[in-house]
């Protein structure tokens, strides 16, 4: 496939991470920490109820931020194939405040909070986050959150949408052991109306446009809690239920084991084992999946070098396939740190990755009511990477990364031919003797500056060669479906007096496809998106605080899926009062 898209916005994206983080290197050293080859600046985070203990794997959830209740969200991690972002109709393409909610202005002190809030297209807001510690060693909470609209952008009530959710989770530290679990319930609710205006002249009721889906989650975690100790691990497992109001469902368990043994100061074995089972119902056809995961590695460090190596074997199942296959990918990672402040990598391997109904559904609100019981994983047989990473381990850290990767069973979220207003997954090169070849170049530069300003630019772009469908309907299209070329999102938080807190971001989406059945079959290109959203939040007290959002300010209706239109310019007054 040849390259679509000018190359300026890649250069000038490259020139200005590097050039950002080489203007800062200049300041003096203060105390940060780096661990192996992954940067973790603190930044006065804290875990509640956790001590500090030599971890070096994933951090837990719920992360508390001391300073007022901003965080700044450092996530340099591998990249995957799937993507977990919604999409959302009420705010921008991502939810940059995303978790907000949980967090009082004054941090954990007012650790309760309600919110409440409305806007145009009929908005409502509700917003409930009330924790409490009935011992020195617990802490336990309960969220509630209801968002909705009554009208959209399309034929009023046609196109509203709903959502529910209510969570209670409870953390306990007994001195050896950290505990943490959560049981979740989340009704999503969203109609059909990605048609003309004309066509819901033929539609006597709303309910007939009605896609809900119901979740029902739990989960647990069970880690070490002592410091110093030659061998580290945390455990998790959890299970997902997911329903609509046709007859599709779905389950899905999953564990995962993390293990680490510190041998010396200079080497270390790991262990990750991982299971995923999976059952689910599309038009009374009931399908069982299962994937398992053991990866050991070893890892060997100095003061200016880290070696990593092993092995990631993956087994999946596949009963109505009946398909059972082993893979081995080999895993190895060169991290070199010619100064103190920067990091070069290089590094390859691969891996299968385990795609579920759920998680289309979270990416796509509108996917088909009985899906085709056609769920395949996809599988990256092979990943080489290199890039540079560092930090000046005060108030500036950034990643450029570079990659190759090639993948077999990519999924794509196609509009059905039966009914365009649904989406279908269809897959490109699902034989093995032709994978697609997909380059990939990302990075992310992270600021902050006198406890103030927080800055956040990412950037992700992707080349595709090679796409080839299975589906027959497909056979002439080489272009990925609604997999956008390039992401780059630019989010801040600046704050007035320690009392006002603006929050502008933007967001860039460019090389989006779709496609509809048609005499001529092709994929045809949709137009670029630009989000620019504005929040401004007013702390009249330590308790009492008003804000104020408005997101997509240009008020395009632009499609991140086609024939589905977002809404325009919209706008969310709301008060908040923690306690």
């Amino acid at each position: 496939m040849k390259f679509q898209m000018k190359a300026n916005p890649f250069i000038i994206c490259s020139v200005l991470m590097l050039g950002v983080s080489a203007s800062v290197f200049a300041q003096d050293k203060k105390e940060g920490n780096i661990q192996n080859d992954d940067i973790i600046l603190e930044k006065e985070r804290k875990i509640v109820l956790q001590p500090q203990i030599s971890r070096n794997f994933e951090p837990l959830n719920e992360i508390e931020n001391t300073q007022k209740g901003r965080k700044m969200k450092y996530e340099f991690f591998d990249r995957k194939w799937e993507s977990g972002s919604n999409t959302l109709l009420t705010t921008s393409i991502i939810g940059p405040r995303e978790g907000d909610e949980l967090i009082s202005s004054y941090g954990p002190k007012f650790k309760n909070i309600i919110k409440i809030g409305a806007g145009n297209y009929g908005h409502t807001l509700l917003n409930g986050h009330f924790g409490f510690t009935p011992k020195e060693n617990q802490f336990q909470g309960v969220y509630i959150n209801h968002d909705s609209n009554r009208r959209g952008p399309v034929s009023l009530g046609n196109s509203g949408r709903n959502e529910n959710e209510a969570k209670v989770y409870s953390k306990t530290f007994t001195g050896n052991y950290f505990l943490d679990g959560q049981i979740s319930f989340k009704r999503t609710e969203n109609n059909y109306y990605g048609r003309p205006e004309s066509a819901f002249l033929s539609t006597p009721f709303i309910k007939d446009l009605d896609i809900a889906y119901n979740k029902f989650s739990y989960s647990g975690s069970i880690s070490n809690a002592k410091k110093d100790v030659k061998w580290d691990y945390i455990a998790s497992s959890g299970l997902t239920y997911l329903t609509n109001n046709y007859t599709s469902k779905e389950w899905i368990w999953e564990s995962k084991l993390q293990g680490i043994l510190h041998v010396n100061d200079n080497f270390s074995a790991y262990l990750t084992g991982e299971m995923n089972l999976s059952e689910n119902t599309f038009e009374k056809a009931n399908d069982r999946r299962e994937l398992y995961r053991v990866k050991p590695t070893f890892l060997y460090k100095n003061n200016r070098l880290s070696l990593t190596g092993g092995l990631n074997i993956v087994n999946e199942k596949e009963q109505r396939l009946t398909l059972n296959k082993t893979r081995l990918f080999p895993l190895l990672k060169i991290d070199f740190k010619p100064t103190d402040f920067i990091h070069l990598f290089v590094g390859l391997g691969g891996d299968t990755y385990f795609n579920s109904y759920n998680q289309f559904t979270n990416e796509n609100n509108w996917m088909a009511p009985r899906l085709a019981p056609n769920l395949l994983n996809t599988t990256q047989s092979s990943n080489i990477y290199g890039g540079i990473k560092g930090s000046n381990e005060r108030n500036l850290d950034f990643e450029l990364k570079f990659g190759y990767s090639e993948f077999t069973n990519l999924a794509m979220l196609v509009n059905s031919t039966l009914d365009p207003t649904h989406f279908e997954v269809k897959y490109a090169n699902t034989k093995v003797e032709k994978s697609a070849k997909v380059f990939n170049m990302s990075g992310q530069v992270n600021y902050q500056t006198f406890d103030k300003v927080l800055s956040i630019l990412k950037y992700d772009f992707n080349s595709y060669q090679d796409l080839a469908y299975g589906d027959a309907e497909l056979a002439t299209i080489d272009k990925p479906i609604h997999r956008p070329l390039m992401n780059l999102s630019f989010t801040n938080s600046i704050t007035f007096k320690d009392r006002i807190i603006v929050s502008p971001d933007i967001f860039y989406i460019a090389g989006l496809y779709s496609f509809e059945k048609s005499l001529t079959p092709k994929a045809e290109q949709m137009d670029d998106i630009i989000d620019l959203n504005l929040k401004v939040n007013y702390l009249i007290t330590k308790k009492f605080n008003i804000s104020v959002s408005a997101n997509n300010l240009l008020g395009k209706n632009y499609q991140r899926y086609l024939n589905y239109i977002n809404q325009g310019l919209n706008y969310t007054v709301g008060v908040a009062y923690s306690f």
